[in-house]
């Protein structure tokens, strides 16, 4: 559902604000959250927020003079609604229109701030190769949006049945352990809500319309697997691991 159009005046007023006092003249804001979902809680709709667009897919980049908001074909029409007059449209896939990391190596001069935890390494590499003051700068996107926030869920977390699941999570575990231990590789650090979910056949509610919940996973060679569950009942993750 198209929402309306919202004056994102004193919100950007209030970035540009914090961007100043972390000495930051462009701020990029993803549509994703901490796992990269693409269909994200409330909590997280920081992009949504600060530019009065709720499509699922975009990218805004806030300057200390403009704010930008780059999208592609399929919310064209739906951002020139939504935008208002401080939002300048970034039409990807359009003649003369640069990505998003094009537009942001434009001037190398800039210094350019990035939420680290809401970008993977490889969207920001180019950005970081060729922009020499670019950095992981604090959730300034967060900080602004203070009481109005969403509060992020606690639902419950239940364990699925194999006969559901088709493969036990033991048996998932076990497979992913031997990955690692002949691969002689890294730790794996798994953060996909829906590899999570799938790895120890966990479901919760934590975002609407899907059966995930909020949580990371590490998986290490020789040892039991680590879930990291935020603000959620812990007793499932003593039931779940003790026969792994």
């Amino acid at each position: 559902m198209i929402g309306e159009k919202v004056n994102t005046t004193a919100r950007l007023a209030a970035l540009r604000e914090s961007m100043q006092q972390h000495s930051v003249q462009a701020f990029v804001i993803p549509s994703e959250d901490q796992h990269f979902s693409e269909y994200i809680a409330a909590c997280d709709e920081r992009r949504a927020f600060i530019s009065g667009f709720n499509g699922s897919a975009g990218l805004a980049i806030v300057t200390l003079n403009d704010a930008f908001l780059f999208t592609d074909g399929r919310y064209f029409l739906q951002a020139e609604q939504q935008l208002d007059s401080n939002w300048t449209l970034m039409k990807q896939g359009l003649p003369d229109v640069p990505t998003w990391n094009d537009f942001l190596n434009l001037d190398k001069s800039t210094k350019i701030g990035i939420d680290p935890a809401l970008i993977s390494a490889c969207s920001s590499l180019p950005v970081i190769l060729t922009a020499p003051h670019s950095s992981h700068s604090p959730t300034l996107s967060t900080q602004i949006w203070s009481s109005a926030r969403p509060s992020r869920s606690k639902h419950s977390i239940f364990h699925l049945s194999t006969s559901a699941s088709g493969e036990s999570h033991i048996s998932k575990i076990h497979y992913l352990l031997k990955v690692v231990e002949t691969s002689k590789s890294t730790p794996t650090d798994v953060a996909a809500l829906d590899e999570v979910a799938r790895l120890f056949d966990l479901r919760g509610s934590d975002i609407y319309h899907s059966a995930f919940f909020f949580a990371y996973a590490v998986v290490r060679d020789g040892e039991k697997p680590l879930l990291l569950i935020q603000d959620s009942p812990m007793k499932v993750w003593a039931q779940t691991t003790s026969t792994i």
